[in-house]
């Protein structure tokens, strides 16, 4: 019996700390920002907003991290082609961006790059009857082909019948034109140049004489920031977490739609650990003291750059200018806005 007695107390402690265990895994499973790289439990999670922020790199409070050679485009562009950072198609970051994809999207655009395969196969850059381009040259009467004199104000000009040429004299005497006899029965004719006779091979070697451009870090001045306005119900305190970081092409650059394009984008995890691994490079450049320049992370958890809000998280997905139709009325919600949401922070403290 007593036996009996101390298994049945060995059993009923081992169910006892089977079911503390099973407990704690299932809390260690709950759910997390997967994009965060300081990720808050969901259950400490009193409120929280996604909001989208332009950071315009020309401006004056941005210029840090758009130094000459320090520019955070070209970091994340070269670490991107080096395999130390991966770059997604769009913000969700679920979809991965091929090298290829990425170089299509930094190529500048309307490059003297000649016909391609398609447009050569489609007949273009065939020689045409009375094409000036590339085709024959049209015939022209040189005696239809003299402008008419335009009226100055001043009466209409009369056109001279005799054709002399004005020799000026430089002081050594006027120069006397010589001429030389022609032989009898002989024509001069001028050599005709064949224009008809285009190949397409020049099309195709055309191509390869200049090759395609990519744009440079300091054109691609506009980047995009993704974060959570989320509320720690645990740490009583507001964090501001960044999700991700996308390159955009500004409207500027843009010679062919003229609109704002986004390139790639970056989880803000993996773009951060790339910053810290090396302190002394990716630099924010301080103005005020060189000697004392901050690692870019640190500069993003200082707040140090500034973005204006342009989108908020709604149901139809849509930026202050599409839901106020106007770039000034959504630029005044914007700043609206964002006092809001700094009344609502200190409103929390009230509970």
């Amino acid at each position: 019996m007593r036996m009996n007695g101390k298994v049945m107390a060995l059993s009923i402690v081992t169910l006892a700390l089977g079911g503390t265990a099973a407990h704690a895994q299932e809390r260690d499973e709950s759910k997390m920002n997967v994009l965060s790289a300081r990720p808050i439990d969901d259950h400490d999670v009193m409120m929280k907003r996604t909001l989208w922020r332009r950071v315009d790199l020309n401006e004056k409070q941005n210029l840090p991290m758009f130094s000459k050679n320090n520019e955070i485009t070209r970091y994340l562009l070269e670490a991107t082609k080096a395999g130390l950072l991966d770059a997604y198609v769009n913000d969700s970051c679920t979809t991965k961006l091929t090298p290829e994809l990425l170089h299509k999207k930094l190529t500048i655009p309307n490059q003297v790059a000649g016909l391609s395969a398609e447009e050569i196969a489609a007949g273009f850059g065939q020689p045409a009857t009375g094409d000036a381009g590339w085709g024959t040259e049209p015939k022209t009467d040189p005696a239809k082909t003299e402008p008419a004199a335009a009226d100055d104000g001043w009466g209409t000009p009369k056109k001279d019948t005799k054709k002399t040429a004005a020799v000026e004299d430089d002081g050594w005497g006027a120069p006397v034109k010589k001429k030389t006899p022609a032989k009898k029965g002989a024509k001069t004719e001028e050599p005709k140049v064949d224009t008809t006779q285009v190949k397409q091979d020049d099309f195709q070697q055309l191509a390869t004489i200049t090759p395609e451009e990519e744009y440079f870090p300091d054109q691609l001045s506009l980047l995009e920031v993704k974060e959570d306005w989320t509320f720690d119900k645990k740490r009583s305190r507001l964090y501001m977490d960044i999700q991700t970081i996308t390159i955009v092409l500004p409207a500027s650059q843009n010679t062919t739609t003229g609109l704002e394009i986004p390139v790639a984008s970056f989880k803000y995890k993996d773009v951060e650990r790339l910053f810290r691994s090396e302190p002394k490079k990716y630099i924010w450049y301080n103005t005020q003291n060189v000697a004392q320049h901050k690692n870019l992370a640190d500069a993003f958890d200082l707040r140090l750059p500034y973005g204006r809000i342009t989108k908020y998280s709604n149901p139809q997905d849509k930026s202050f200018i599409d839901i106020y139709k106007g770039e000034k009325q959504g630029l005044l919600k914007s700043i609206q806005f964002e006092q809001e949401l700094l009344e609502l922070e200190s409103g929390m403290w009230e509970y």
